[in-house]
């Protein structure tokens, strides 16, 4: 009986314990909860706000890079017209000069044959044209004759279209020269911006950056585990890219050393044999327009107006691109989405 009441009185004294225990738990978590809880919410807003301002940061460099890019390609592209239009100024020369020879020499040859009246033509006419008009009257000028006249009055033409072509290329040169130091300035500040920017938050960037490498390292993975439709053209555009994960963004990149958004797309695409402008304005061009919903894997997709960035589309929502501080994967469908091109 005594040990029947001696538990009974324990088993009472726990259950006191207990409730008193609960009491206190109730009177003092709010307590608890008061305090943990704006220290939590003030660091998940910070990191809001600096996850906001990288982005806005990427997003203006991004269309500075672009500025750049677009006339630097222009740029390019004019430097290979000018040595174009220069080999073919050249070549109208070598070919004017070869025709007046020959004129030449049967000038000389009616001298010495003695017509003189046909050699008056020449000699009498006060401008090319005039010679040209004189000749077309002259009934003795022989179809030879007049060929080699029509040969050297076009070879003339010619050169002289070249070389007011190579004037306009030239002047053209000089103004994409301008815009592209310009855009390079631009892209230099915005660099300083976010520095400055970014100044005294490092420890904050770096948990960042670790948390999303880890993001980056399963969605990788699961691309990678999804490698089986790779094998087709457009595939192989994804494969060759995901080579490049992590490789850091540059602006103006355009190899493994570094890329900017356009320099990935333009890269990787070399590798299957289609050429591209270093610029997302231009490669929008390239393709043909398909709607989101008729989206394929190698697609191009834009985003922005005007357009400032290109991604190469994965599926399943997802593109790779560079952008932020490295190449990466991300969700097609985020702000500013343009539209998107098929290359192939």
């Amino acid at each position: 009986m005594f040990g029947d009441g001696h538990n009974d009185h324990m088993h009472r004294r726990r259950l006191l314990a207990l409730v008193l225990l609960a009491l206190l738990l109730v009177a003092f978590l709010p307590g608890l909860a008061h305090a943990t809880t704006p220290a939590i919410e003030k660091a998940k807003k910070e990191a809001q706000e600096l996850l906001e301002l990288l982005d806005q940061l990427n997003q203006e460099l991004g269309a500075a890079t672009e500025e750049y890019n677009y006339a630097n390609q222009q740029l390019q592209d004019t430097q290979a017209a000018v040595k174009k239009t220069t080999r073919e100024l050249k070549q109208a020369q070598t070919d004017l000069a070869f025709a007046q020879g020959a004129l030449d020499v049967r000038l000389v040859g009616m001298y010495k044959a003695g017509k003189l009246d046909v050699l008056s033509v020449f000699l009498e006419a006060t401008s090319f044209a005039e010679l040209i008009s004189r000749l077309d009257q002259f009934e003795r000028v022989s179809r030879q004759d007049a060929a080699l006249i029509d040969q050297v009055e076009g070879y003339r033409n010619q050169e002289s279209e070249r070389r007011a072509q190579l004037e306009s290329q030239m002047e053209q040169q000089e103004v994409f020269a301008q815009q592209a130091a310009a855009a390079r300035e631009k892209v230099k500040g915005q660099v300083a911006k976010q520095n400055k920017a970014l100044a005294g938050k490092e420890a904050q960037i770096a948990k960042l950056k670790q948390e999303e490498a880890a993001r980056q390292a399963k969605l990788a993975a699961e691309a990678r585990a999804r490698r089986a439709f790779l094998a087709s053209r457009p595939g192989k555009v994804i494969s060759y890219a995901m080579d490049y994960l992590g490789v850091p963004y540059v602006w103006g990149g355009s190899s493994p050393r570094g890329f900017d958004c356009s320099g990935l797309v333009q890269y990787v695409y070399a590798k299957v044999g289609i050429s591209l402008p270093h610029s997302s304005r231009m490669q929008y061009g390239c393709g043909t327009p398909v709607s989101q919903g008729q989206l394929k894997a190698g697609d191009l997709v834009f985003y922005y107006n005007p357009i400032q960035h290109v991604a190469i589309y994965m599926g399943d929502g997802k593109i790779i691109h560079a952008t932020g501080s490295q190449v990466q994967i991300g969700n097609a469908f985020q702000r500013g989405y343009r539209g998107a091109c098929r290359v192939f």
